[in-house]
């Protein structure tokens, strides 16, 4: 289950960020974009960081995963587009021949943090 190892290194840097700011801040949210071709899981995803921030700065902030689909280019025709399906063809001409543009991302797009009640 790599969703672990993924949350350990969200969660690192987000107590990192957490830790430059005032004492009293706290963690909300944490954003993070993931491709389709990453075969992240959503629900073990959830489940790493909610068992991995317990106990942590982190505790109680809630993970957000915004999906990437997967998108191609064909290098025959030029299309681009969104893939549909398991079949990585080309969108107009149905060939073959295309490079994935979208879909392999994993990172960290945004924090969310409250210093209302920083000193």
């Amino acid at each position: 289950m790599h969703e672990i190892s993924i949350c350990e290194s969200l969660l690192k840097t987000a107590l990192a960020e957490l830790g430059r700011q005032a004492p009293g801040a706290r963690l909300l949210k944490v954003r993070v974009a993931v491709g389709a071709l990453r075969q992240v899981v959503p629900e073990s995803l959830h489940f790493a960081y909610e068992a991995l921030s317990a106990g942590t700065r982190a505790a109680g902030s809630k993970l957000e995963i915004l999906p990437i689909p997967v998108a191609a280019r064909c290098r025959r025709c030029g299309w681009e587009g969104a893939i549909e399906g398991r079949l990585f063809y080309c969108g107009a001409c149905r060939a073959a021949e295309i490079e994935i543009v979208r879909g392999k991302e994993l990172y960290l797009e945004s924090l969310e943090i409250d210093d209302d009640g920083a000193e």
